[in-house]
């Protein structure tokens, strides 16, 4: 037994000492947790941005470039990124307060339809901003982009004047308010270009009326219009393969959707999403994003004509190009 002796205070100190280094371990640890839980470094403080789309993020149009556009700025500015797609208008109210009580910083509402949801959340969630398309914002933390659609239809009405044959140009737009002055545009610009020429319009809905946006389709073609203007966020691609099928001409909108059908998509008129996104997230960045009604158009390079398909003569490319830049240089003459 008292060969054991040795043994017994060797295994003893060993337990001891196990003990107390994991006793040390543990108040490291705790320590190291407490300067975690109390340290508002950039980790910590990482901008939170969630962006809320009404349509699906394919639809190569409205939806899909904002998804784009966002991740860009992500990849630049380093913020948390959250998309939340196809939300229906019942929905809004409820998913912006599910954010903003999560304390996103940013919340995006890609579409005039978030417009009014924003407007009750805003009130409740001081700390957090939200901005919309082409809506109200009457709360500090709210902005509103807007783009000057009027001169920019005026010069979508000149092309596809000067590019029908049978003196008949359709237009279909979603029967909404804020879609109403590039409408008046187009039609100052069908005038200009073609005063006798007549304008048809058809109307849907919502962005996402794809049935109804093809039967006005079919009915402009069968009345002979030859060229039709389509401002559909989730339709355009369904209209412009319509068109094709019987050789008309269309132009496309939000973004260069010529690819679609390269021999009958004249142009498109862009709405850079990028572009806008662009000077959304560097004046936030400065906390120099203003609140309220805020305007881009032509002049900031928000609007734009995608490049021309090789069926639009020079002189028609050198007719808008001049107008263009007469409404850059008018800029603040014109309203949208």
């Amino acid at each position: 037994m008292p060969k054991l002796k040795p043994f017994f205070a060797l295994f003893t100190f060993l337990v001891v000492g196990l003990l107390l280094l994991i006793t040390s371990q543990f108040f490291t640890s705790m320590k190291h947790l407490d300067e975690v839980i109390n340290d508002r470094g950039p980790s910590s403080e990482i901008l939170r941005v969630a962006l809320l789309l009404e349509g699906p993020t394919y639809d190569q149009g409205w939806n899909s470039s904002a998804m784009e556009s966002i991740t860009e700025m992500q990849k630049r500015f380093g913020f948390s990124l959250e998309i939340a797609n196809n939300i229906k208008a019942d929905q809004i109210t409820n998913v912006a307060q599910k954010y903003a009580a999560n304390d996103y910083d940013l919340i995006l509402g890609h579409g005039v339809i978030f417009s009014e949801p924003f407007t009750s959340v805003a009130r409740k969630y001081p700390r957090t901003r939200f901005v919309s398309f082409n809506g109200e914002a009457p709360h500090s933390n709210q902005t509103t982009i807007r783009y000057d659609m009027k001169p920019a239809g005026q010069l979508v009405g000149m092309l596809a004047a000067k590019m029908s044959r049978t003196g008949k140009v359709g237009y279909i737009l979603v029967d909404k308010p804020p879609e109403m002055a590039q409408a008046e545009g187009f039609r100052a610009g069908v005038k200009k270009a073609a005063p006798n020429a007549e304008i048809v319009i058809g109307k849907v809905s919502d962005f996402n009326d794809i049935e109804n946006a093809v039967q006005k389709t079919r009915e402009m073609i069968a009345h002979g219009v030859d060229v039709i203007y389509t401002t559909g966020d989730s339709f355009n691609l369904a209209v412009i393969t319509e068109a094709q099928r019987s050789k008309v001409y269309t132009i496309g909108y939000i973004a260069d959707q010529r690819y679609i059908a390269p021999d009958y998509v004249l142009a498109s008129l862009v709405q850079d999403v990028r572009q806008c996104y662009r000077i959304i997230f560097e004046q936030y960045m400065a906390d120099r994003l203003p609140s309220g009604k805020v305007v881009y158009g032509l002049a900031e390079g928000v609007n734009h004509f995608s490049p021309f398909g090789p069926m639009v003569p020079p002189e028609v490319r050198a007719d808008i190009e001049r107008e263009l830049q007469h409404f850059i240089s008018s800029r603040g003459s014109f309203g949208g």
